[in-house]
């Protein structure tokens, strides 16, 4: 009988072992969880925590704060740099008739075919007590300075929207080429 005493009292010393293993493993992690400087144990890590993109969204890596862009993208210009930066595009044909599509697709709608504005959206924007389009035409936007057209088209104004995002730099720059040619082409 003393025999089969002893067993259990061993199976108990272990088990008494095991548990206060056991919560030393716990206290521990709690102990070094609580620790100031640590990062916390993440256990059950919940989605809200994660990077979340929207549908058709790209992820946006946003550059370091004064990087320097080495792939050739454009630089930002604020208004009184615009007003004095040149057109660095020569007028050529093929420049103006890529500029001409460019302006069909995103500027007629509002500015008009001619550039009068009296596009179709123009005319419904005066008639819901919004600013006009103005004419593209005309000695108001013909006397601006290539870059401060270039900056309006890029930054937008008013009602009209920032073609920045949209349309490529070298695009910009062709649709003020193209404002001058309408220009003269309208006497």
């Amino acid at each position: 009988m003393i025999h089969g005493g002893l067993k259990k009292t061993r199976g108990a010393n272990w088990l008494a072992k095991g548990r206060l293993l056991a919560f030393a493993v716990v206290l521990g992690l709690v102990v070094a969880g609580c620790t100031k400087g640590t990062y916390q144990v993440d256990i059950f890590p919940e989605m809200h925590y994660n990077q979340s993109l929207k549908r058709q969204e790209p992820p946006r890596l946003d550059p370091p704060e004064g990087a320097v862009p080495i792939t050739g993208r454009e630089v930002a210009l604020d208004f009184a740099t615009a007003i004095e930066t040149a057109n660095p595009l020569p007028v050529t044909q093929e420049v103006l008739e890529g500029a001409a599509e460019l302006y069909r697709v995103n500027c007629s709608i509002c500015h008009g075919t001619q550039g009068l504005g009296d596009g179709t959206v123009g005319v419904m924007l005066e008639r819901d007590g919004y600013v006009r389009p103005p004419a593209l035409v005309r000695d108001a936007t013909q006397s601006q300075p290539d870059g401060q057209i270039f900056w309006t088209i890029s930054n937008g104004v008013v009602v009209m929207p920032r073609f920045g995002p949209l349309i490529s730099e070298d695009g910009r720059w062709s649709l003020v080429h193209y404002l001058r040619y309408l220009a003269e082409q309208q006497g």
